[in-house]
């Protein structure tokens, strides 16, 4: 009869043959302490944990669900058990699993990660939708840069159907995004069907154009714009080969230096925006609202430069007939003025 003392000389010992990798040993001490019936939890989950790692993957599976079905103390088996279940392609159990621990641990992120993860390869693409977006607050890019990411790991062990259906989530959120369609390009690549590569590389020369304009709608330095949203999009510069739209990434380039707080950088990115095309309006609003906001950084030197900048893009605002536009500028010169009174 064991007891305490001798239960853990010999636990402790087969943590010493795993160590010296004496798998054999381990599980012979382990089947042992199990025979004994002493504090079956844990001896239970140690085997399971060395059946695991020695890829004697159903007999982990049992030991782990023995713990669950007979045992008061499951909490560590249900996780074993989980990453076990995804490992080996038991879907639907790792969902159930993933519920349950999400029970009493809610903010385990890399239990959402698999349960999510296990609903898109259990085929149920739309929950998983609906699920990484709840995850991510409704946040696309946060979410579509996630995506990739796990295309990038199952890629990694060349498992391309995967990575196909990941990638198919993220047409449900984002339509014809470019970035998805190279990536999913380069996976045909990588499964030496060229013909469908080639395929989706022209689908993209006629949908990069299209995209970048739907998605390209900054005109006002002062609105809330998401960082990673700015990020993203001046990642499609890759498909601008003929730089037709250097224009607006160059104003795409001062958003983003202007959210990560480098304003001087920002100047530099809509002065070059207005170098390439001069006869654009919105650079030049950009670059007043940038120096407006130096000149109140005891910099009042740039308040005459962003009042030249208004007037410029109210000229172009009414030779387009945009008279609201042109109208909105004389208000930005009103308050431009105004403040100067003030001071």
């Amino acid at each position: 009869m064991l007891d305490n003392i001798k239960y853990l000389m010999c636990f402790k010992s087969v943590d010493k043959c795993i160590a010296e990798k004496n798998y054999d040993l381990a599980l012979d001490k382990l089947n042992f302490l199990i025979k004994e019936e002493y504090k079956p939890s844990e001896t239970f989950l140690k085997r399971g944990q060395l059946c695991r790692k020695l890829l004697m993957l159903e007999d982990a599976y049992s030991d782990f669900t023995y713990i669950i079905t007979h045992c008061a103390q499951k909490t560590k088996a249900y996780y074993e058990r989980l990453f076990l279940n995804f490992e080996i392609a038991n879907f639907y159990e790792a969902i159930m699993d993933a519920n349950k621990i999400l029970s009493w641990d809610k903010d385990n992120f890399e239990v959402k990660r698999i349960k999510f993860l296990s609903l898109v390869f259990s085929s149920q693409e739309k929950i998983a939708k609906d699920y990484i977006l709840e995850l991510f607050e409704n946040n696309k890019y946060m979410t579509i840069q996630f995506l990739f990411k796990e295309v990038a790991v199952v890629l990694a062990g060349d498992e391309f159907a995967k990575g196909l259906k990941l990638l198919g989530l993220i047409d449900l959120i984002d339509k014809d995004n470019p970035i998805k369609l190279l990536k999913e390009s380069n996976i045909y690549g990588m499964a030496n069907q060229k013909e469908k590569q080639k395929e989706i590389l022209k689908k993209i020369e006629s949908a990069f154009p299209k995209y970048f304009i739907s998605h390209f709608r900054f005109t006002d330095m002062y609105e809330t714009r998401d960082l990673r949203e700015i990020c993203f999009l001046l990642e499609l510069s890759v498909f601008d080969k003929q730089q037709l739209f250097a224009y607006p990434l160059k104003i795409l380039e001062g958003y983003k230096n202007h959210l990560e707080g480098h304003i001087i950088d920002s100047k530099e990115s809509f002065e070059k925006a207005i170098e390439i095309n001069p006869n654009k309006p919105e650079a030049y609003v950009l670059l007043a609202q940038t120096l407006q906001l130096m000149s109140g950084y005891d910099n009042p030197e740039y308040r005459k430069d962003a009042e030249e900048n208004y007037k410029i893009a109210m000229e172009i605002y009414k030779s387009e007939n945009l008279i609201d536009k042109a109208e909105e500028m004389r208000r930005q010169l009103k308050h431009l003025n105004s403040n100067l009174v003030l001071k």
